[in-house]
């Protein structure tokens, strides 16, 4: 069976849902992880960090790229926050910095060599905008699944609103494009028996993750939320979301409502045509999702 061939392009190291997503796709047979890109803000210090984690589980052959850590609008900054979980990252007493920007050209370069290539986008979309703005033919035709929106609310989501303008490129240029927002992932909550059942694995990677669990929930006191996992989730079983087509647009204006997703399709219409390109999560199936979880994460 031929694998699947996904590219990750994420800003793990803040939340705790990057590492478990990539862990679960690391652990699924049937994925061919052909790179990692890395986004928002110090995505050097994210770079070392997908690199560490990589380590921990023997997967040095999968290349990562740093890509752009300012959204397109925003002017260049001498400071950028570390990512919360960055206290983890193994020090050896060697710097290892990423010295330049190369997430974009993977971006590009595996679009054009993988026709079914899959691009899983756990961070704001600013990669992805550069690279529709250099080859919009070509990523036009790439099939991309994000986290990020939210569908029933007009309350801005946070990968989309860290770069509006980004979001927008995506979403307006891509043709197969399928979004799981905020009004579904915010479900996926790990109760603490759960995280203790993990904890009671007594393996290396699973304590590692673990660690930056504590690290976040210390500096953040929110709850252990798996939203980019629902991504990696969706490609193992596709019955874990109930997806519906529509056509939106990311609201790039107003004090309250920049970065939310607006509904376009026509309201005025008892059964509107169905939208080809677009989709989004309607609902999740939390007995699906959670056996997911159980078999391979």
């Amino acid at each position: 069976m031929e694998k699947m061939r996904i590219l990750i392009d994420t800003d793990l190291g803040d939340d705790v849902d990057d590492a478990a997503a990539l862990m679960l796709a690391l652990k699924y047979p049937s994925f061919d992880i052909v790179g990692i890109t890395t986004v928002y803000k110090d995505t050097g210090k994210r770079k070392e960090m997908v690199e560490d984690l990589l380590r921990r589980w023997n997967r040095t052959d999968i290349p990562v790229h740093m890509g752009r850590g300012r959204a397109l609008l925003e002017a260049a900054e001498s400071e950028t926050e570390e990512p919360i979980q960055y206290a983890l990252l193994a020090q050896d007493g060697a710097e290892r910095r990423a010295v330049s920007e190369t997430a974009v050209d993977f971006i590009l370069e595996m679009a054009r060599e993988e026709p079914e290539l899959v691009i899983l986008e756990m961070g704001c979309m600013t990669n992805l905008a550069q690279a529709f703005l250099r080859d919009a033919e070509v990523m036009k035709k790439v099939r991309i699944i994000a986290m990020g929106g939210a569908f029933f609310n007009t309350a801005p989501e946070w990968n989309i609103v860290c770069d509006p303008e980004a979001a927008s490129i995506v979403v307006e240029a891509a043709e197969n494009l399928t979004m799981m927002g905020l009004d579904v992932t915010k479900y996926l909550k790990v109760s603490p028996e759960r995280l203790a059942e993990w904890k009671g694995r007594n393996s290396d990677v699973m304590d590692y993750y673990l660690n930056g669990v504590g690290l976040f929930q210390k500096r953040t006191g929110y709850p252990v939320t798996l939203h980019d996992v629902l991504l990696v989730a969706y490609l193992i079983d596709p019955e874990v979301v109930t997806l519906r087509s529509g056509r939106f647009s990311v609201e790039l204006s107003g004090c309250l409502t920049r970065g939310t997703m607006v509904d376009r399709t026509n309201y005025y219409a008892i059964d509107p045509p169905e939208e080809s390109g677009f989709r989004f999560a309607e609902k999740v199936d939390l007995t699906r999702f959670w056996n997911v979880m159980e078999q391979y994460f």
